[in-house]
């Protein structure tokens, strides 16, 4: 169940890291050309976040609730020691976490503005950072896995 669980998240997060480019360089594009912001740059927005969102979820429940290390990662003493610990315990939740909250301002004020080359600007610098933030939380994995 759990190596079902690590490979779902793996997945999940690959896929949201495909749709976060794509999300990225469209918005950057977008800004760059002075475009219509439209229902595909909606779509994009939705998935990024949806899949952020999801992985998320499968982190959270993969770590307190179903994780065969979880006793000795949970006590942050222990952890702090061993870098593989201590990337599961502080890095990668705390990495996605600020992602998860910048896409999210990001998308709060993709919502409240009607100019498009504004909304574009935003999605630019939100999803931008949170794709980054991504790709090295990513990298940090493989090094520590």
């Amino acid at each position: 169940m759990y190596k079902f669980l690590v490979l779902l998240h793996v997945i999940t997060s690959f896929l949201f890291l495909i749709v976060a480019i794509v999300t990225t360089v469209r918005s950057i594009a977008g800004w760059s050309k002075n475009l219509n912001y439209s229902r595909k740059d909606n779509y994009l927005r939705n998935m990024f976040m949806v899949l952020l969102y999801l992985t998320l979820i499968h982190g959270i429940i993969m770590y307190f609730f179903i994780d065969p290390s979880s006793k000795s990662a949970v006590d942050v003493q222990h952890a702090v020691k061993r870098a593989s610990l201590r990337f599961w315990v502080v890095e990668h939740f705390y990495f996605m976490t600020f992602a998860l909250i910048l896409a999210q301002i990001g998308v709060i004020f993709i919502r409240k503005t009607f100019i498009d080359r504004n909304r574009f600007a935003y999605a630019s610098f939100y999803y931008g950072i949170a794709t980054l933030i991504t790709i090295i939380s990513m990298t940090f994995y493989f090094i520590y896995r």
